[in-house]
Formats: C-alpha cells, structure tokens, sequence
C-alpha cells in the first residue's frame, strides 16, 4: 500500500458489511447488514476526490461497481441495428457512471472476521492517517471458537448443537488509539427501540470510543 498522507486529498477509512465467524470449517454466524449505505457515502467521497480506504465484509456492497446490465437473448429476433444501439447506450451509462465516481481513488481491503476487521482496520488507519472514520460495519458482538474440520451432524443429532461464543474486538474503539486525530462517525443499529433507547445507545458509543457523531438506526425502519 503506497503512502497517502499528502495534504491535498481528503483520506477516508470506511468500513461495511457485516463478518463472518466461523462454526466450523462449512458453517459460519452472520448477520443482514449488507453495506449498502457505507458504499454510497464512498461513492460521494470520491465524486469530490477523496481517498477512500473501504474495509468490507463478505458479500458488502461494493462502492463504484457499475451493476449494469446488457440482456441479448438469443433467438430474440433482434436486428444488427438495433443490438448496436443498445451496446452503445450500455456503454454510455457505464462511462457515464465512470466519470462520476473517479476522481478520487478507492482502495478495497475484504476482511472476513471480527477480529480480522479490527486488526486491518488499526493497521490502515495508522498508516494511511484519515481525516475521517466511518465504522459502519455491523461487526459481530460475539463469535464462536470454529472446530476444526465439519461437525457431524449425526453426532448431535435431535439433542441440538449449543455452540459457545465469546465478546468480539470493538473495532471502532481502536479507531483513535491507532490515530487520535481522526474525525470518528459511529453507527448504532437497534430493533423496535424507543427514541431515548436510541439517544442512549448513541451517547454510550460516542462515550466509548470518542466519535464526533453516532447514526442510530432501526431495523423496524
């Protein structure tokens, strides 16, 4: 990774998704998050030039993909011309949505646990030293110790299989210890809460970690 500490770009460290913790070497606990809001805020970012450093679990929305689609069915009966007129227009949205996003520089890091999101997270925020921080991810409270190998399932059978978890890393609570100067935005996403459920969640997070800002949000919403 090339130093990006220049005085002239905005540098960003977003990260988004949720992890994967596994049970064994076939079976993992997730959750819903699905990155969606995070990619959005860095394709923002980088119409206006920033450098967005973009830390996301399995299967997150990705930030200046273009998810466009060209549907020739063969057999379809359409002719040269108007196949032509469509491969241009396909190709004159995805210039479209090119120029729109890249005058800033994106920089991907796929992490898959908890404690993987944490570690990259301190690492890239320590050397890429980011003007803002955007902990987003919905990072699992717990993880299981994974068993080596498949669990057999005959082996458990109707008795059930309990699996033990343990408290995760807080990757949002590294943030500021691997670099203090940072500008901290935390999320907090709650299920049927009231609004002073939510007002204390966010101060208590804010509290924690440092962050300038918490968005609550609800997953009745």
């Amino acid at each position: 990774m090339s130093d990006t500490r220049g005085p002239m770009a905005l540098r960003v460290v977003i990260t988004a998704g949720g992890t994967r913790e596994p049970i064994d070497d076939v079976r993992h606990i997730a959750n819903v998050a699905s990155g969606a809001l995070p990619a959005a805020m860095a394709e923002a970012l980088l119409t206006r030039g920033a450098t967005v450093h973009y830390i996301h679990g399995p299967g997150a929305v990705l930030p200046a993909r273009l998810n466009l689609q060209l549907q020739l069915a063969s057999g379809s009966g359409l002719d040269p011309a108007t196949i032509q007129a469509r491969v241009a227009e396909f190709q004159a949205q995805a210039l479209s949505a090119q120029r729109a996003w890249s005058t800033g520089q994106l920089h991907c890091h796929p992490i898959q646990t908890a404690a993987e999101a944490a570690r990259v997270t301190a690492a890239v925020v320590a050397e890429v030293a980011p003007h803002l921080v955007a902990c987003a991810m919905a990072v699992a409270d717990f993880a299981p110790t994974p068993a080596t190998g498949k669990l057999a399932s005959k082996q458990h059978g109707a008795a059930g299989l309990t699996v033990h978890m343990a408290p995760t890393v807080k990757v949002i609570d590294e943030v500021l210890r691997a670099w203090p100067q940072a500008a901290l935005l935390g999320f907090k996403l709650l299920s049927g809460a009231s609004e002073a459920e939510h007002q204390a969640a966010a101060t208590l997070l804010a509290r924690r970690s440092g962050a300038r800002w918490v968005f609550s949000n609800d997953m009745t919403d």
